[in-house]
């Protein structure tokens, strides 16, 4: 039983490196919590508006699901938390999982009695499962320190994937992966050749771009205001 976990994460590239111009507009706190899914990505988005740059898109998810075979009888879950890829309607039989995620989710600190959004592949290794990670190629998995069970961690050299899947979880990670980019998302999730179930509500999300657009314009104006009133008579 081969399991394909994606986190779609793996398709919004952020700086790697610190001293990227932009790279402070993606230091982002990451709490699965409603504030975090909801509200906060409201003044991420104003930071980029603010600077006159566009906001960041999820790239290369076209013709993705392309890339592999699965068994005739192959199901697709999904969620908002990749907690979820160890569902047991997910891991059921799991002898393989195969994800493709900007993060190992293979224990980053001390573990609880239940899977979290980034231990879950510790709970696949206890049941026996053989563990793989392809991250995207922009990511430097450097950053990351090592997992806490053996994973083969590889960057992802692109093309088909060997083997049949027989079983899919895809999550949308809304923590990391900003609201504005939804649509992609959800076109992703439908694009994908595989009956889907939902094991929790994953809806679209309202970043509300145009009204920040506006905001940005009352920013401009009350700058330009301040800055008249500043200059000498």
């Amino acid at each position: 039983m081969r399991l394909l976990v994606v986190d779609f994460d793996y398709f919004f590239p952020v700086p790697q490196d610190p001293r990227h111009p932009e790279a402070h507009l993606y230091a982002w706190a990451h709490f699965e919590t409603p504030y975090y899914l909801q509200e906060a990505w409201g003044a991420r988005a104003l930071a980029f508006l603010l600077r006159g740059l566009s906001l960041p898109q999820a790239q290369g998810w076209e013709g993705f699901w392309e890339r592999f075979r699965f068994a005739p009888e192959a199901q697709l879950f999904y969620a908002d938390s990749n907690a979820l890829a160890f569902h047991p309607r997910v891991r059921a039989g799991v002898e393989e999982v195969v994800l493709f995620d900007a993060h190992h989710d293979a224990g980053y600190r001390s573990l609880g009695e239940e899977p979290a959004c980034d231990d879950w592949m510790v709970f696949y290794a206890r049941q026996g499962a053989r563990l793989t990670l392809y991250y995207p190629p922009w990511r430097d998995p450097s950053l990351e320190p090592e997992p806490q069970v053996p994973v083969v961690r590889l960057l992802d050299p692109g093309g088909k994937v060997e083997g049949v899947f027989h079983r899919a979880f895809l999550c949308r990670s809304g923590a990391w992966v900003p609201s504005w980019v939804d649509p992609s998302f959800f076109a992703f999730l439908e694009a994908a050749p595989l009956p889907k179930e939902a094991l929790e509500p994953v809806r679209p999300r309202e970043p509300r771009v145009e009204a920040l657009k506006d905001r940005v314009r009352e920013e401009e104006l009350g700058l330009w205001i301040m800055d008249a009133l500043r200059k000498p008579r």
